[in-house]
């Protein structure tokens, strides 16, 4: 995991995952598994029969959208797992409309609080159903993020999705917001082929493009000179004790400027520099996968050291898979913090099929701490399927299936491809539904045709056009090998 996630996912608030966390009792409810975006919970909510129990899945698909489960958004699909429900299910749009249509969305300056549905009502746009089409043209009329509203109508399956939308748009904004329109919007539709309709927006398009223009010919021939880059090992880890944030590209510097004969310097800056050239000297000999890190890895790794300079040094020593950092790592096995992070990475990228007992028992604790890490259930998970540890079954299928990060599902579907006897007969099935494109990647390459369902599912895999293109392809062509 990069640093930037890893931060991301720490200052997230633990109450927006979805259900409780992997290791804690499993997400058996409907609820839970549509929060995470589960294959299985889409197989159940399909699967529901009658109309109470299609209510159910209605008011569960409604309470995801309307408050997105996911900690950070950036990171996990939803909208499209979502809006394929609603349309297979025909499931109303009511409390949608309920939640865009309403005071609070003035009120509430939080962006999130429409993103999701709006991104869903497009989905279903793309899908053909008109009262989504309705619902987000009555978006652009009176809602607050009106133009997000427009872009996805400007996608939707009816060609007249857009009708009479310009002359909102003309109404609503002034230049200056139409302008933002312009140049943040990634394609024609809606507002740089309404340029061709209207004057006063193809004078916006035209400003747009011509500011743009005047700014790449004002950097080519008036940007300031940068200022030299350090050209010595010295300079280098100077600048970074001088400018810590520049820590990680000043490391990565090191690499083209170090020879055998600064070693010394950067492993004694290592040891006990600024907390910058600490990073900067960590991160180069992480790269390097000098040995010497296994040395001071227990005094780099301790409390006293800087938080900034601790994370680097995990990283730097986690990332060494020498036979030395094997033995290494099977001392620390067990130990509490990064000590014990730093062996887990070794060992399950590295370590040897006598670790499994290790890695396995590593992965029950992880389970049942009060805070689990996702980030080593990732690299415990990933070494277990490595080593094909078939005795690792039941708690990885407990990660798969308890999991509210679908990332860290991810994962342990990979791992389960590897050691679990069914795993294209049951588990890939149930992928085929997931709402990450990575994961139905796997399961599209693993399932079993002759389970009932799975060739419909890879046919209309294969024709959506809101898929995935490497799942569409995928799709295609182990529907044309049979």
């Amino acid at each position: 995991m990069t640093s930037r996630a890893r931060a991301a996912y720490e200052s997230a608030d633990p109450a927006d995952a979805a259900g409780t966390p992997a290791g804690h009792p499993l997400q058996s409810d409907l609820l839970a598994q549509l929060r995470s975006g589960h294959g299985e919970g889409a197989r159940r909510a399909l699967a529901a029969d009658g109309p109470a129990a299609r209510a159910e899945v209605a008011a569960a698909l409604d309470s995801c959208v309307l408050r997105d489960p996911r900690a950070v958004p950036a990171t996990e699909s939803r909208s499209l797992y979502y809006a394929r429900l609603y349309h297979r299910l025909d499931a109303p749009l009511d409390a949608l409309s309920a939640h865009l249509l309403c005071d609070a969305d003035w009120e509430d300056e939080d962006a999130e609080r429409t993103a999701l549905p709006l991104a869903v009502l497009g989905n279903l746009a793309r899908f053909g159903r008109t009262d989504a089409v309705d619902l987000l043209r009555a978006y652009a009329a009176e809602g607050r993020d009106w133009t997000l509203a427009l872009e996805q109508l400007a996608h939707a399956a009816d060609p007249h999705a857009l009708t009479g939308m310009l002359a909102l748009a003309l109404e609503r904004a002034d230049d200056e917001e139409l302008y933002e329109c312009v140049r943040r919007g990634t394609g024609m539709r809606p507002w740089r082929m309404w340029g061709f309709a209207n004057v006063r927006m193809r004078r916006i398009v035209e400003k747009v493009d011509l500011d743009w223009w005047r700014w790449e010919l004002a950097r080519g021939k008036a940007a300031a000179p940068e200022p030299r880059p350090a050209a010595t090992v010295d300079q280098v880890l100077s600048e970074a004790a001088s400018s810590p944030r520049r820590s990680t590209v000043c490391g990565r510097r090191l690499a083209t400027l170090a020879t055998p004969e600064h070693r010394g310097l950067i492993l004694a800056t290592a040891w006990s520099g600024a907390a910058g050239a600490r990073i900067a000297a960590l991160r180069y000999l992480g790269d390097v996968g000098d040995p010497a890190l296994l040395d001071l890895a227990e005094t780099a790794l301790g409390a006293q050291t800087p938080a900034p300079v601790r994370q680097a040094a995990v990283q730097a020593v986690g990332a060494l898979r020498s036979g030395e950092a094997v033995l290494r790592a099977r001392r620390w096995m067990g130990a509490d913090g990064p000590l014990g992070e730093v062996a887990v990475r070794i060992l399950a990228g590295a370590g040897e099929s006598a670790d499994g007992p290790a890695l396995i028992a590593a992965l029950q604790r992880c389970r049942t701490a009060a805070a689990d890490d996702r980030f080593t259930l990732t690299d415990l998970v990933d070494g277990i399927g490595r080593l094909g540890l078939t005795e690792a079954l039941d708690p990885v299928r407990d990660v798969y299936r308890a999991s509210p990060w679908a990332g860290l599902r991810s994962r342990a579907v990979d791992a389960l491809a590897r050691i679990e006897p069914d795993f294209t007969a049951t588990t890939a099935v149930d992928c085929l539904w997931d709402c990450e494109a990575e994961t139905r990647l796997t399961a599209v390459e693993w399932a079993d045709l002759k389970v009932a369902g799975v060739p419909d599912r890879l046919r209309e895999l294969a024709r959506d056009p809101a898929e995935d293109d490497e799942v569409r392809e995928a799709a295609r062509q182990r529907l044309a090998a049979v």
